[in-house]
């Protein structure tokens, strides 16, 4: 069980910078910018130039990894379900 989280933990940081949110977050969600700015995340702090159509994955309560920047629109998929990029 241990080597697991291990493993679970090194996948993670391989994958890309987490960012400590000031407010919380659902665990394998993805958020708008918008979104997160609106739960309690200022464009300043934790990250500077949070981007509102940047697609962000919720890695643990509270910190989330940057996927990518929505080319059309980030919309918010409702509460309990991830945003996503509009097509």
């Amino acid at each position: 069980m241990l080597r697991i989280a291990s493993v679970f933990i090194a996948a993670l940081a391989a994958i890309g910078p987490v960012v400590q949110a000031a407010s919380t977050c659902t665990p394998g969600l993805d958020y708008c910018g918008f979104t997160l700015e609106r739960n309690g995340w200022s464009s300043g702090s934790p990250i500077d130039g949070l981007v509102s159509h940047e697609l962000y994955h919720c890695v643990f309560s509270g910190g989330v990894a940057p996927i990518r920047y929505c080319d059309n629109k980030c919309r918010d998929g409702g509460n309990g379900k991830s945003d996503y990029c509009q097509k």
